[in-house]
């Protein structure tokens, strides 16, 4: 009963925020805008989007600029939660930060490998950002190149992070990136025992768990089938951790030297199920899919913890990716149909 009392109040606020999600209706309305401005103009008329583009020109406003505000409305959902949120489910959210973090940091790379001069705008969610973070968002978006970049990382956990790669030929921003990601998976699967208990670390350790196994499929899949990476290679790039696939099952994946014999080695592991749409091209949808699913029975299940205040950030998450999706296809002029099909899929 304690349990639930000390959550009732985060849990009835996240309720709250969910009714203001963009519905099917909504979906299906945006689908048929003809202009980006009218997509712009939508979302300043819905109650789930207007404090974010309130204040902005519609007419003004390139494709960038719109994935940078959406993003934005994610960052001031949390820190509204976050604000509400007493120490101890400041503790679980804290973890969430570090994801947002890296994210940031992961824009900023691609702000130096794509020569973006545009100010990486934190909007309104700067002070909250600058208050839990070390890192100087405006220098690593101004870096020239990726030396400046690590440069202005000292004094940050971050800063030698990078090392191996200095004297490697040929490295791209997923190189970088992708150092960032095995950090963050790294980091939090320690951080999560010392942070949480009860029914948080249950939830959590289920979650970040299997994303890890999931994601090291995909990977290990890809590097074989498309970019033909020695396994020696594949070993820099693996996430080292396994949750319900096996040590030695993870070996084995990154040792298969055939596509035939990976798919052989996954059938018999717990993962089985998802070979299919990794042979078919549908797995970063079914994917998103499987975690919306993971976060939304830890909710029901842990309900009185912050699985569902999990659940809420993750499926804003996906929203944000639809109305995103949903820029690209009013931009490139598709059928209402069309567009529908790619939003929702």
């Amino acid at each position: 009963m304690n349990r639930l009392f000390d959550y009732s109040g985060i849990i009835t606020k996240v309720k709250a925020m969910k009714s203001h999600f963009i519905s099917r209706d909504d979906f299906e309305k945006i689908a048929n805008l003809e202009s980006i401005s009218d997509f712009i103009t939508y979302l300043k008329n819905h109650e789930g989007y207007h404090n974010t583009f309130k204040d902005i020109d519609e007419h003004h406003l390139h494709r960038g600029q719109i994935e940078s505000v959406f993003i934005n409305a994610l960052y001031l959902d949390y820190s509204s939660i976050y604000s509400f949120a007493n120490m101890e489910q400041r503790d679980s959210l804290d973890l969430i930060f570090f994801r947002y973090e890296v994210n940031v940091l992961k824009n900023c790379i691609q702000l130096v490998y794509n020569k973006d001069s545009n100010k990486y705008d934190l909007a309104t969610f700067h002070t909250f950002f600058q208050n839990h973070s070390k890192i100087n968002v405006n220098a690593l978006a101004a870096s020239q190149n990726m030396e400046e970049y690590v440069n202005n990382l000292k004094g940050t956990e971050y800063y030698s992070l990078f090392n191996h790669l200095e004297n490697k030929d040929n490295v791209t921003s997923f190189d970088y990136e992708m150092q960032l990601d095995i950090y963050y998976f790294k980091k939090m699967w320690k951080l999560k025992d010392k942070k949480l208990k009860g029914d948080n670390l249950k939830s959590f350790t289920h979650r970040l768990g299997s994303e890890i196994d999931i994601l090291n499929i995909m990977w290990l899949y890809r590097s074989k089938r498309f970019f033909n990476i020695h396994s020696n290679d594949s070993y820099s790039y693996v996430i080292p951790i396994h949750y319900k696939l096996r040590k030695e099952q993870l070996m084995k994946l990154v040792e298969a030297s055939t596509i035939e014999e990976f798919i052989t080695i996954l059938n018999a592991t717990y993962y089985k199920n998802i070979s299919a749409t990794l042979m078919d091209g549908t797995m970063e949808i079914y994917f998103q899919k499987i975690m919306m699913d993971i976060a939304e029975n830890n909710a029901a299940h842990y309900s009185s913890s912050m699985a569902p205040v999990y659940a809420y950030l993750f499926e804003k998450q996906l929203e944000i990716k639809r109305l995103t999706t949903a820029v690209e296809c009013i931009r490139y002029k598709l059928d209402p149909e069309d567009t529908l099909r790619y939003v929702l899929q």
